[in-house]
């Protein structure tokens, strides 16, 4: 699970990295499209077509910015919730023979659910994400 969350840790900093650059790209198109704005008597009618057409190729990043910065989020809970997960299996391993083998088991039942949950949001995140990308598509 944890190297899936490495890989997926990966893939979304890369794409974040993308995506802040393409935002940084939409920001110098907005101020020259503010300056078209102040100089359009000046400018011509093919530069300002040209500005519209690069905005309007942009534009579909914003959710997907929106995206990244959400799994983002996800993702350094998902770390947390590893950080508390791998504390709780260091005690288990430490306490290893203070309790008897029901104990354990009970312990082990309990961090198994807890993963099934952890799973189970990913799942339905996951599952919200593609619902919410059907509804935004024409």
């Amino acid at each position: 699970m944890s190297q899936s969350i490495e890989v997926l840790n990966l893939r979304t900093q890369r794409d974040f990295q993308y995506v802040l650059k393409m935002e940084t790209q939409m920001k110098g198109l907005k101020a020259k499209f503010r300056q078209i704005e102040d100089d359009r008597k000046t400018l011509m009618t093919k530069h300002f077509q040209e500005l519209k057409e690069k905005m309007d190729e942009l534009l579909p990043l914003i959710p997907v910015l929106e995206q990244y910065k959400t799994d983002a989020k996800l993702i350094t809970q998902f770390k947390e919730e590893i950080r508390n997960l791998s504390a709780v299996l260091t005690g288990i391993q430490e306490e290893i023979g203070a309790y008897d083998y029901e104990e354990l088991h009970q312990r082990v039942l309990s961090l198994e659910t807890r993963l099934r949950d952890c799973m189970k949001k990913l799942i339905d995140l996951k599952k919200r994400k593609e619902e919410e990308k059907r509804q935004q598509e024409p």
